[in-house]
């Protein structure tokens, strides 16, 4: 079910703010395997990710859907993290207007501490994973 927020606009130009944006984000991108560089690219492109772009950082969400719950997935940040957390309170907005009713992200444990200390309301949820 997709909203009409959420759908990618016409008028919608991502390619500027995505060349300012890709530096940042290849840096996060280097910590896990799922994604390339290309892929990212390419799902703003469809508008299957968003894109959130500050002065000296960005950020990359998805909205998925679930059975119960629609949520916000923030999978890359990178740049200036007081930043991102400024950037926080658009998230919740889209989110909302997105019937989002949680966010979910991940991240080096660094990143992790950090984040909760600035900003409350994260809590640690584990997720395990094993090659087969």
């Amino acid at each position: 079910m997709m909203t009409e927020a959420l759908q990618q606009q016409p008028w919608y130009n991502w390619q500027e703010p995505w060349q300012f944006a890709k530096p940042y984000i290849e840096r996060a991108i280097k910590y896990q395997d799922l994604y390339t560089l290309d892929d990212v690219e390419g799902k703003i492109a469809n508008g299957s990710f968003q894109l959130w772009v500050g002065n000296q950082s960005a950020t990359i969400t998805e909205i998925q859907e679930f059975p119960q719950k629609r949520i916000m997935n923030v999978l890359f940040c990178g740049g200036d993290l007081s930043e991102i957390i400024e950037m926080e309170k658009s998230f919740i907005h889209f989110a909302k207007l997105n019937g989002c009713t949680r966010l979910y992200g991940g991240g080096r444990k660094a990143w992790v501490r950090k984040l909760k200390q600035l900003t409350p309301g994260w809590e640690t949820d584990y997720l395990i994973r094993k090659e087969i």
